[in-house]
């Protein structure tokens, strides 16, 4: 007969009582049998079976080479939660490094980086060049604006600035023509008639000028100094005295108020004066010189002589230093200087006619050729922000806050700027220096809501 032996645990045929597959790390017993198949003489096929016994399932044959570890779900656990732990603690260190370093801005180009390819802007520029530069710019502003009285102030100061005073005057005249209230011009012929001796003329050219409201602190200095060369020490000390009261560290203004005294017999109060003065620059010759003169009039000879041998000991050592600038016009810096004035003049009548973007750019030319006034970054920032134009203000705040650290206001606007530009962090740590400086002050009040508000989004 024939027969056919079946392992039924591994075809999976159930026979009898079912036997369940054995779970992994278990020994449950497998119920084996024989299935036996017979034909008989008739052909008539019988099946029966005979039982093999159990075996465990620890026992069952195993694919050659397969290894059964257990613990494999355990492994994968672990290592799943130390590669989650590793992801946190660089997320922490990134965070806490954050904090520690300063914010930074994004790369870009600041408006220092400008670049002006005229060769007159290049450190080698020779002062020839750079006066050529100005009187270009003075030309092209007479042609576009040959109506302006601000083209012909412009004109004449840099006239006076290279000593052509019959040119300055000119333009001087030239602008009173066209605008009758140009205190710049005014003023202009006021200076050039004191310097020719003509006080009187000078004095009534002031006087018009402070009819005006004019707010500019030379006006009632050389109207002071004119009533002294014509005789008036009266009048020039009421001058004087009312000049400082809104200027009371003028220098000059002491200085002058002293030598007013002095000539009405009052030394007391010219030493008074000049001493001021001296607590303001210790090296003032004028005021050194007006102490000697004050004291000789009170017949003290002794201090009369020590402050006489101070003025010729610091009168010595600046007239060393400035022997040569009665042609300063040729040097180069001085040159820069020139020209750069002439495109501060410049930008001021772009800006009244109503080209900000001109007058920026003539305020920033400069600034090239004469770096770090003050007065022109404060301006050119105010340019900026006038034309939205954010991140150059950024760039010159930046400069402003390099000079003078200590400014609040700086600080407040730079911190301003930041906030506008959605800098957050800049921001903060900016009005944070502000509060420093000065925790009292209202805007810096102001600025820790802003501060509160930049956190909280």
């Amino acid at each position: 007969r024939h027969s056919v032996i079946c392992d039924a645990a591994a075809r999976g045929i159930r026979k009898g009582s079912r036997t369940r597959r054995a779970e992994a790390g278990t020994s449950l017993p497998i119920e084996y049998r024989q299935i036996e198949l017979a034909v008989s003489p008739g052909g008539v096929a019988v099946l029966s079976s005979v039982d093999r016994g159990t075996q465990s399932a620890q026992s069952l044959p195993k694919k050659p080479g397969a290894v059964y570890d257990p613990t494999w779900k355990f492994r994968v656990v672990i290592l799943s939660v130390l590669f989650l732990v590793l992801i946190a603690l660089l997320l922490s260190w990134n965070w806490l490094r954050s904090w520690s370093e300063p914010p930074a801005e994004i790369a870009r180009q600041t408006v220092w980086e400008t670049s002006f390819t005229e060769p007159e802007y290049q450190p080698t520029a020779t002062s020839e060049q750079l006066l050529a530069l100005a009187d270009r710019e003075i030309l092209a502003l007479l042609q576009q604006y040959p109506s302006s009285a601000e083209a012909f102030n412009a004109k004449a100061n840099r006239d006076y600035l290279i000593s052509d005073m019959d040119a300055a005057r000119e333009s001087w005249t030239q602008a009173a023509r066209l605008d009758p209230s140009s205190d710049v011009a005014l003023f202009g012929l006021a200076n050039l008639a004191f310097q020719e001796g003509e006080y009187a003329q000078a004095i009534g050219l002031c006087q018009e000028v402070q009819r005006l409201k004019n707010v500019n602190p030379r006006v009632p200095l050389l109207l002071a100094d004119s009533f002294l060369h014509a005789g008036d020490p009266e009048n020039a000390a009421l001058t004087l005295e009312q000049h400082i009261a809104s200027e009371p560290s003028s220098r000059q203004a002491w200085e002058m108020l002293g030598n007013a005294y002095l000539q009405t017999d009052n030394p007391d109060r010219a030493i008074q004066c000049f001493e001021t003065a001296l607590r303001y620059s210790p090296n003032s010759k004028d005021a050194l010189f007006g102490m000697s003169r004050a004291y000789a009039a009170k017949r003290d000879r002794d201090k009369a002589q020590r402050y006489s041998e101070l003025f010729r000991k610091i009168a010595s050592e600046t007239g060393e230093e400035h022997q040569d600038q009665a042609q300063a016009f040729r040097d180069r810096d001085y040159a820069a200087h020139i020209a750069a004035q002439v495109f501060i003049d410049s930008a001021q009548i772009y800006k009244t006619q109503g080209d900000l973007e001109q007058a920026a750019d003539r305020t920033l030319k400069g600034l090239k050729l004469q770096p770090d006034v003050i007065a022109w970054l404060e301006e050119l920032q105010r340019l900026y922000a006038s034309l939205d134009q954010r991140w150059n203000a950024v760039d010159v705040g930046q400069r402003l806050v390099e000079l003078q650290p200590d400014n609040v206001e700086y600080q407040l606007n730079l911190g301003q700027l930041y906030a506008e530009l959605e800098q957050s962090e800049l921001a903060i740590s900016t009005f944070e220096k502000a509060i420093e400086l000065a925790p009292d002050d209202p805007r810096c009040k102001r600025a820790q809501a802003v501060i509160s508000r930049l956190q909280q989004t």
